[in-house]
């Protein structure tokens, strides 16, 4: 990876947008966690979630804080006694069940024409209102592809870890760590530049 795009990815890691939706929630979901339990860690970040919704000027706040909370409530579940797949190791059910919630926000945000990368892209960086092709189908359409991408990885991600668990539950949690912030890296260093390739190759339309 070059130092431009390492500068990229690190502009949006670094930008207001990825602090108050990333890490602002997840920092209050793993310290009200430790200390009073995954619902109040669940509860207290739906509240903060709500306030930024209502008080952020842009669009979208909820989309990626709504996978952190979708991830806690089964978190939460399972510390009750439930699980799926027949999963019973704690690590393993937790990488399942992120994986579908992205699955299911990203999904569900598509469906109704809003894509999750393309609100944050677009918070994180408003001079992509500025491209020529912002606006037109072909721009939209990208913005939907990288998301159907990134549902697809994650199913394929929540299938291999459940394969692997049933497999080799010894390496289990050696895939758990691969598929966890080194695959988050990659998908958004795709998110990044996946764009900046179609609209650069191919037509306007």
């Amino acid at each position: 990876m070059t130092g431009k795009k390492q500068s990229s990815i690190m502009a949006y890691l670094m930008s207001s947008e990825a602090r108050l939706t990333i890490i602002i929630p997840i920092l209050i979901y793993n310290i009200v966690f430790w200390r009073f339990g995954a619902g109040m860690a669940v509860i207290l970040t739906a509240c903060y979630s709500g306030l930024l919704e209502v008080f952020s000027k842009r669009p979208g706040s909820f989309s990626i804080i709504s996978i952190i909370i979708f991830s806690g409530v089964i978190h939460y579940l399972y510390l009750n006694g439930y699980s799926f797949f027949g999963i019973n190791e704690e690590g393993v059910f937790l990488s399942v069940g992120g994986a579908f919630s992205v699955v299911l926000v990203f999904g569900f945000y598509s469906l109704i024409g809003r894509p999750v990368i393309r609100t944050q892209a677009e918070n994180a960086m408003p001079r992509l209102s500025q491209l020529p092709s912002y606006g037109t189908p072909k721009y939209c359409r990208v913005w939907q592809e990288i998301s159907l991408v990134w549902m697809l990885i994650y199913i394929v991600k929540a299938v291999m870890v459940i394969f692997i668990y049933k497999t080799q539950p010894n390496l289990s949690n050696d895939f758990v760590f691969l598929f966890s912030w080194p695959l988050t890296l990659i998908m958004i260093a795709f998110s990044v530049y996946w764009p900046r390739l179609r609209w650069s190759t191919t037509k306007i339309a």
